[in-house]
């Protein structure tokens, strides 16, 4: 009886998810093997400019033990609900933009997770099938670094799932991309390209860009494994602070920052 109760929730399960996932829109996972490459800044500011431009957008955040989602949006404060029916309510960041991070689950903001595979594999699928998540046109997926249960467990239950890879042109975090490439390559994901990330420093005072790397390393690792190099995106500090100040994306706080119209560029190609 048992195993026959079990078998059945696990089917309910799975019907549920199929029915949200069919829902979601075109779906992309943000990651990269290497941690402090900006996945969080480009699955935020391409949610943003989408939801903006008028799409339907989800943003999730899968990042369990350092969740950086809620922060970038400056939505620290604000709580997930649950409806009548048990499921999470998603939070609303903007018209159009729908949030969901553990982050604001949590007591307080410095709460640790210390949560082990099943557990995080488990909350993860109650992120995706199990959340009162609306129609929407587009579904980002922010992950952590490498290619642990996080990624694999939303690669292994969005099968028209689309994968955008950042990294930097820096010789380590080229090394680790490939090994989450790799692991893109054995699971038969869908790669839609690779970011180079954080390229070149573009002076506040003067205007003037830098190159931080080598520019061609980035591009010679996608061409290597044969997907598309979508470009590069620079260090801005300006549109930083003035993100910092406005407690918005930095898409929002300086539309005219040369950052701001490669992303924008960029959401056009999705």
């Amino acid at each position: 009886m048992t195993t026959t109760l079990g078998t059945l929730d696990q089917r309910l399960r799975q019907k549920e998810m199929a029915v949200t996932l069919g829902r979601l829109g075109k779906k992309y996972l943000v990651l990269s093997g290497k941690g402090g490459v900006g996945k969080t800044t480009v699955a935020v500011n391409l949610a943003w400019l989408k939801a903006k431009a008028g799409y339907r957008v989800g943003l999730l955040d899968i990042d369990l033990h350092g969740p950086d989602l809620a922060g970038a949006l400056y939505l620290g404060d604000s709580r997930i609900t649950v409806d009548d029916g048990g499921h999470l309510v998603p939070m609303e960041a903007k018209e159009n933009l729908w949030v969901l991070s553990v982050q604001n689950l949590l007591g307080r903001k410095e709460e640790a997770v210390m949560w082990r595979g099943p557990r995080k594999m488990r909350a993860i699928i109650q992120f995706i099938g199990e959340t009162a998540w609306p129609e929407l046109d587009y579904f980002f997926i922010d992950s952590p670094p490498g290619t642990g249960d996080e990624s694999l467990t939303v690669i292994r239950n969005i099968p028209d799932l689309k994968a955008l890879i950042v990294s930097t042109g820096h010789p380590m975090a080229l090394s680790d991309v490939a090994k989450a490439m790799d692991c893109l390559k054995i699971t038969g994901t869908d790669v839609f390209g690779l970011i180079d990330n954080l390229s070149s420093l573009i002076c506040p005072e003067c205007g003037k860009e830098t190159p931080l790397y080598d520019l061609g390393g980035a591009r010679d690792l996608a061409a290597q494994a044969g997907i598309p190099y979508l470009g590069s995106l620079p260090m801005d500090p300006s549109a930083t602070i003035a993100a910092d100040r406005a407690k918005v994306p930095l898409v929002e706080a300086a539309p005219g920052s040369p950052l701001t119209l490669k992303l924008t560029d960029l959401a056009n190609k999705l």
